[in-house]
């Protein structure tokens, strides 16, 4: 399934799945819940019909090697996995714990922790989205003007 990726009004830029038929439809923000609108590429890469000569190997050959590499791998992912349910749960206390408040009014400080943002806060994020959103659309129409036609 292709990978497409996605900027949500939060701020988060996001990569997510979606069958070809449903590229065009937005996708739910992992970070805060809303539906995020899907990005244009700026480039297309991939391989396609690749046909593989020969065997191709699925481990070193060495047991105890791969057993400790996929070990590693494990402890990675749920380290990763527990970070993330940690910064799911300080963001819904933070929302429980103010009535109101959204997913975007939520930002991370420099030191890694949430709080909600000042009304000033909130306006300079949606003025730099703007900006952003007003950049890549001129980007875009000039890659339109310039492609071979």
């Amino acid at each position: 399934m292709p990978v497409y990726t996605y900027q949500c009004g939060c701020g988060i830029r996001f990569e997510g799945s979606a069958s070809m038929a449903k590229h065009s439809k937005p996708h739910k923000c992992p970070d805060c819940g809303e539906m995020a609108d899907r990005l244009m590429p700026s480039d297309v890469n991939g391989v396609f019909n690749q046909e593989v000569s020969g065997p191709v190997p699925q481990n070193t050959g060495v047991d105890g090697l791969d057993a400790h590499i996929d070990r590693v791998i494990g402890q990675s992912a749920e380290q990763g996995r527990k970070a993330h349910v940690a910064r799911v749960d300080t963001k819904k206390e933070l929302l429980r714990d103010n009535p109101g408040a959204t997913g975007k009014d939520i930002t991370k400080t420099s030191d890694g922790e949430f709080h909600l943002m000042s009304l000033e806060e909130r306006d300079a994020r949606d003025t730099a989205l703007s900006i952003n959103n007003q950049a890549m659309n001129a980007i875009e129409q000039e890659r339109m003007k310039s492609a071979p036609k």
